[in-house]
């Protein structure tokens, strides 16, 4: 007789409760699927700190490991200055699912992006996206890089492509307009999601007197 047998606790243990060796492959995944997936993901968000993308910051939603907010920060080329709001979706079945989606959250003047959606064009960057070889690191780069170096092949938007190639000119009119949009939209919070990522509005005053505090320290006898 075992020791659970012993204190009359056998039964009451085999009845309400399975060993994982007896689970058969599709409980397990039901079971234990979720928890691997969210390791998963923190390891990738953790390889993201370690080794963060130039201007690029996320951060997981609370409310969900498959939803990211970001901030991209553009430093130089035509859309200097400019701060871009976006969203990582990422597939349910992930990391044997497709590529991420990443959206941005207001009207940005790019080739390719989708104007009115906001999607990031990613199907000739990752035409497949592979276990253990593509990462949301790599797809963050990628992001950061549309904004250095133009492409217009795979256009999302057409118009956006066509001015780039015969009219640059009135290409750049239209990224300043957007800019100034996305710079006011980037103040906005997500209704739906406290948590989603915040910044103010630059206050000289309230950041002059920030500067003066940390760089010149009061004095004590």
């Amino acid at each position: 007789m075992s020791l659970l047998d012993s204190e009359g606790k056998s039964d009451a243990y085999l009845a309400g409760r399975k060993s994982p060796l007896a689970l058969i492959k599709e409980e397990v995944t039901t079971t234990y699927g979720n928890f691997f997936q969210e390791s998963i993901l923190l390891a990738e968000y953790a390889q993201i700190l370690k080794n963060p993308v130039e201007g690029v910051y996320v951060l997981p939603s609370p409310m969900s490991p498959l939803m990211w907010y970001g901030l991209l920060f553009v430093r130089s080329g035509l859309y200097s200055g400019a701060i871009f709001k976006f969203t990582i979706s990422i597939p349910i079945n992930y990391p044997n699912g497709g590529c991420p989606r990443i959206d941005f959250q207001a009207d940005v003047y790019h080739p390719l992006i989708n104007l009115e959606t906001g999607e990031l064009e990613t199907k000739s960057r990752f035409q497949r996206w592979r276990r253990d070889v593509n990462y949301i690191h790599e797809l963050l780069s990628y992001a950061n890089s549309i904004f250095l170096t133009i492409n217009t092949r795979n256009s999302l938007n057409r118009e956006a492509a066509n001015l780039y190639e015969e009219n640059k000119e009135v290409f750049r009119r239209k990224v300043k307009e957007s800019i100034e949009i996305c710079e006011q939209a980037s103040l906005q919070v997500d209704p739906n999601d406290p948590h989603s990522l915040p910044i103010s509005e630059w206050h000289k005053e309230v950041m002059r007197a920030a500067r003066k505090h940390i760089f010149e320290p009061e004095v004590r006898n």
